[in-house]
């Protein structure tokens, strides 16, 4: 691999730290308190700084010494938290981060500016430095980083048979051992008596333990310190022996020679045999179980030090480029396309063996394409996460007191629907913020906490994920709306709107009730991105608003882009696929049977209303005797859909319809079918607001 690709792996890495940096800068100042964090901000930078210096970067890595040097003092309890501090090290991470896109900018001296900076944020947080120069000594916190590395120690604890008499409690010594870090404890009951001649004030059980943990030996010892007169104690850091000995390489037996529990001559005839050698050591009683199982413990401890100490990077996972994702599923759509057709054609061949292969063909594609599906889904968390610097800063600019409050991150969405997605959640952050939440001193004056509180949340609900966006500030004033739309001629001053329509105007290009345009807002651009941006992914937008109390705007959103599993329909000679995952039953319906001019069956013992999908779309021919419903779900909501047939399940691959059809009503996107033919994709939701708005 050339110098190059080093470099752009570590570029992948960086950005990947620099974003956790950022999560937990803004986490630690809400939780000042939270060592774990601490650590986790200083860790970050000390990463980035030694992998910078291994690949030539040294500006990345002298500038990101001296951030690491004020992180150390700071985690050494030396500096306290402030937000000049974390606005500081923000401006750092950032200053590291335009570093890595310009590569021109992370080699050479740090210059004047980052001199000037380093040295103001010294003085701002009252950094003070033991040596004057800093460029020919050792980093500040350089005797600090062994003690605080984790290792894998093993303690081998025996209280001594005086133990209760003497007031002490073995127990609470083995709690305190297991506090300092992940720990495997091993009681060792050899020594035990029948219960005939165990006498209660005898303390008999022995443990062994593996601690993973930053404590030193001195540490460690401590905890022994009440004890230390009496006991044996011995502790030992696997992390040396595999350095000195290269003790991963023992094997079982190895391993129990050198504790004495087993001599070499025995050992070499039990490994001429051909059972597992812990077996036969049992077996012939060579060797106690309790003594096998420590052993095989400290082995599993040693490998597990070496796997630490030698793996250059987790092979647990693997990076991959989006563009292969990209390409993986376009290729998999194809294959599913391609198996449609194959089904086709093997029901008019008639072959049994042909159907059987189609069939295990069938069961293949889906697994391929609900393992790539997967492979492709993303929590929405982490796009959530990164709104909190944008709240931050922006706030602190506004003068506004603003919480970001977060919800469903869990929730996974399809990679490429949550790129398309952070720019529309931008630009309603922003209008939240610069529209939406009062100043503190109107808050005041209308009986509401001086801090504003942006709700961010994600929900799933079949086949689409609703994200709502909502805040406690200013609601929308509909009469301001409906002046500026009339001054701009978006509307005549005699049009009668209903409420949707009215705040639909704030998607118009250009449209801002904002009388100064401002840095965060007012030329009237944002809302036309939000709403060109979901148009693109097969959205749609939802405001509900209380004048002087909320703004809420709701997102809904396709779960992928790619696949859906669909349940294939016929009107007459056109087939239509409903997405099955808001599909609950189907059943038929007899006209002649139905109450005549009413759109109302019973389904389950209860009154279900129906949309006739025919009449919808005015598709033209008879209809037929008996016809079918097909019963879907939205937001808890049941209501029929009327066809001619039901013909089955689909692998339906998406297809984006073009701009003329976009707007159409019920009609959310298209597919093509086995014999090549094209099927619409209906979108229930739409149909249901558009019967709606027909009866009223």
């Amino acid at each position: 691999m050339s110098n190059d690709k080093f470099i752009e792996t570590f570029k992948e890495e960086a950005l990947e730290l620099l974003g956790s940096l950022e999560t937990a800068l803004l986490d630690l100042e809400e939780n000042p308190s939270d060592k774990d964090l601490l650590s986790a901000v200083f860790r970050v930078m000390h990463t980035i700084k030694g992998s910078a210096a291994m690949f030539g970067l040294d500006r990345i890595s002298t500038f990101a010494h001296e951030v690491e040097s004020i992180l150390a003092a700071l985690r050494d309890g030396k500096l306290s938290i402030s937000r000049g501090l974390i606005d500081d090290t923000l401006f750092a991470r950032d200053t590291i981060l335009g570093m890595l896109e310009n590569p021109e900018d992370a080699v050479g001296p740090l210059g004047a500016d980052l001199d000037v900076f380093l040295e103001s944020f010294k003085q701002t947080v009252g950094f003070k430095t033991d040596k004057p120069e800093v460029k020919n000594s050792q980093p500040l916190t350089a005797p600090d980083v062994p003690a605080r590395q984790h290792a894998t120690w093993h303690i081998k604890f025996e209280p001594g048979k005086d133990a209760f008499r003497r007031g002490a409690n073995p127990l609470s010594v083995v709690s305190e051992i297991k506090s300092l870090g992940e720990t495997i404890c091993l009681p060792i009951f050899d020594g035990i008596p029948p219960l005939s001649g165990i006498s209660a004030e005898d303390c008999l059980t022995k443990w062994e333990l593996f601690v993973w943990t930053t404590a030193s030996e001195n540490e460690i010892r401590d905890v022994f310190i009440f004890v230390e007169d009496f006991s044996s104690i011995s502790i030992e850091c696997l992390e040396h022996l595999v350095d000195e000995e290269e003790a991963s390489a023992k094997k079982l037996g190895e391993i129990l020679v050198d504790r004495g529990k087993l001599d070499r001559s025995t050992l070499d005839r039990i490994l001429k045999a051909q059972k597992r050698i812990g077996e036969l050591l049992v077996d012939e009683k060579i060797v106690s179980p309790t003594d096998l199982k420590v052993a095989l413990e400290e082995q599993k401890q040693f490998q597990k030090v070496q796997k630490t100490k030698t793996a250059a990077m987790d092979m647990s996972t693997i990076r991959v480029k989006s563009d292969k994702l990209d390409q993986l599923m376009s290729l998999v759509g194809e294959l599913v396309t391609v198996h449609a057709r194959i089904q086709q054609t093997s029901k008019l061949i008639e072959s049994d063996e042909l159907t059987s292969i189609v069939e295990q063909f069938g069961r293949l594609t889906d697994e391929l394409r609900n393992n790539t599906m997967s492979i492709r889904m993303v929590p929405i968390g982490s796009t959530f996460s990164s709104f909190k610097r944008l709240v931050r800063d922006l706030s602190g600019e506004l003068g506004k007191n603003v919480e970001l409050e977060t919800d469903g991150g869990e929730t996974e969405l399809d990679k490429t629907v949550i790129e398309k997605l952070n720019d529309p959640l931008i630009h309603i952050i922003r209008n939240s913020l610069d529209h939406g939440i009062e100043s503190p001193e109107i808050r005041a004056e209308r009986g509401k906490p001086k801090s504003g509180t942006i709700r961010l949340s994600a929900s799933q609900t079949g086949a689409s994920v609703y994200i709502t966006i909502e805040d406690d500030g200013n609601g929308l004033h509909k009469d301001v709306i409906l002046k500026k739309a009339i001054s701009k001629g978006l509307i005549r001053p005699d049009d009668v709107l209903t409420e949707q329509e009215i705040y639909r105007l704030l998607f118009a290009p250009g449209f801002s009730t904002k009388e100064k345009v401002t840095a965060v807002s007012g030329r009237g651009v944002g809302m036309d991105v939000v709403n060109r941006q979901m148009e693109m992914i097969n959205g749609s937008i939802m405001l509900e608003s209380k004048e002087n109390e909320f703004t809420r705007i709701t997102l809904k959103i396709p779960l992928t882009l790619a696949i859906i599993d669909g349940l294939l329909v016929r009107i007459s000679e056109e087939y239509f696929v409903l997405p099955l995952s808001v599909v609950v039953g189907c059943l038929e319906f007899i006209r002649e049977t139905h109450v005549k001019d009413t759109n109302i069956v019973i389904f389950h013992d209860r009154q279900l209303p129906f949309v006739d999908i025919r009449a919808f779309f005015a598709v033209p021919g008879e209809r037929s005797h008996i016809e079918q419903i097909v019963v879907v779900a939205i937001k808890d909501q049941h209501f029929g859909i009327l066809v001619d047939q039901v013909m089955g399940s689909n692998q339906t691959v998406i297809k984006p319809l073009g701009k003329i059809y976009r707007q159409a009503d019920g009609v959310s996107s298209a597919t093509v079918l086995g014999d090549g033919s094209v099927a619409l994709i209906l979108d229930v939701e739409k149909i249901l607001d558009a019967s709606e708005r027909a009866v009223e």
